[in-house]
């Protein structure tokens, strides 16, 4: 009598489904994950690309738009035989649309264990000011004037 497995029938069929529509490695859909973060300082995207070399990254920035592109390369070897491939493989394309509070000329991005960090700063019209107040006397600073009157 064979005991019933769940996990095993549903890790098979994955298996099935994973030679039926991707045979060649070289196919398969690179899709790697993506964190895009905000705060005071601007805007920050971060994608986990293991196993890919730095120079096989670009990154544009033109128009409001932000492209990543990457290639992880399968290394196929002479005289071995591949029994199971599911790490990805190929080239992928990304673009993000990054809003005009966001200054694309001072785009940095930093390659470190697999992980790229792309930083996009706001622009200088974006950040936050305080605005000094003239009067016909002196010049107030806004914020400490208007502390004083509610005090």
């Amino acid at each position: 009598m064979m005991r019933f497995d769940p996990f095993r029938d549903i890790e098979e069929l994955t298996q099935r489904l994973d030679r039926a529509f991707y045979t060649n490695p070289q196919t398969a859909r690179f899709a790697p994950p993506v964190d895009v973060h905000e705060d005071d300082q601007g805007l920050e995207i971060v994608l986990d690309l293991p196993g890919v070399q730095p120079s096989n990254v670009q990154i544009e920035a033109e128009s409001q738009t932000l492209t990543v592109q990457a290639e992880r390369r399968y290394e196929r070897k002479e005289g071995r035989t591949a029994h199971r491939v599911e790490r990805a493989s190929g080239s992928f394309f990304r673009t993000f649309s990054v809003p005009a509070k966001y200054d694309l000329s001072r785009v940095d991005a930093s390659f470190e264990n697999g992980t790229l960090t792309i930083a996009i700063p706001r622009s200088e019209a974006a950040q936050r000011r305080t605005i000094s107040l003239r009067t016909d006397s002196k010049t107030l600073d806004a914020g400490r004037e208007n502390a004083a009157h509610q005090g």
